[in-house]
């Protein structure tokens, strides 16, 4: 089955990094435009799409859980969920490549491999300076279908983004999307299930 519709997944490195924070930025922006958009979030996790349709207001919102079901039925459930939305949005979970144990099974890598899905890499610069080149260009690297086609600079101010930016792009070959500053009032705090 071929999934043919504009879709993007939403990674990060790690936990913490700003995934759910954007993915809603996401979704209040498309909104804002009279788009629908519907969310989708990797694995089990019930809350997450739960923020995706009560507090952005996602016309539609589930799991693709590549554990409990297999590529196809993530396919089918992305298509049929999308199905009345102009662009699906895919919140990752946990780091990109973490699945099961210290596989890649199950990740968010898994995810947009099954679904050819593009990634938004949200990566946090908190505490880094050309570090996060060197964190993007692992990311990007590991895999050599990694399919990460953009980088957004989460927790970084306006005054650094021209220069981290220009890194990034010069040092990894990848494109910077753009950059949220650091919102303490903004943030989603961990959520334990």
């Amino acid at each position: 089955m071929t999934v043919r519709f504009p879709r993007l997944l939403v990674a990060a490195p790690a936990s913490g990094s700003g995934k759910t924070t954007v993915t809603c930025a996401l979704l209040r922006a498309l909104a804002g435009r009279g788009r629908r958009a519907a969310a989708f979030k990797c694995g089990p996790d019930y809350i997450d799409p739960m923020f995706h349709r009560e507090s952005v207001g996602a016309a539609y919102s589930a799991n693709l859980d590549l554990f409990l079901s297999d590529g196809d039925t993530a396919r089918r459930l992305l298509a049929k969920g999308a199905e009345h939305a102009d662009i699906a949005l895919i919140e990752g979970a946990m780091g990109y490549y973490d699945g099961i144990a210290v596989s890649s099974d199950a990740s968010a890598y898994a995810v947009a491999r099954a679904t050819g899905t593009p990634v938004l890499l949200v990566v946090s610069c908190q505490g880094m300076a050309a570090s996060v080149a060197a964190q993007v260009r692992g990311f990007t690297g590991y895999r050599p279908d990694a399919n990460i086609a953009a980088v957004l600079l989460n927790h970084l101010s306006a005054a650094r983004y021209p220069e981290v930016k220009a890194l990034v792009e010069r040092e990894c070959g990848v494109p910077v999307a753009g950059y949220l500053p650091p919102m303490p009032g903004c943030a989603f705090e961990s959520r334990h299930l």
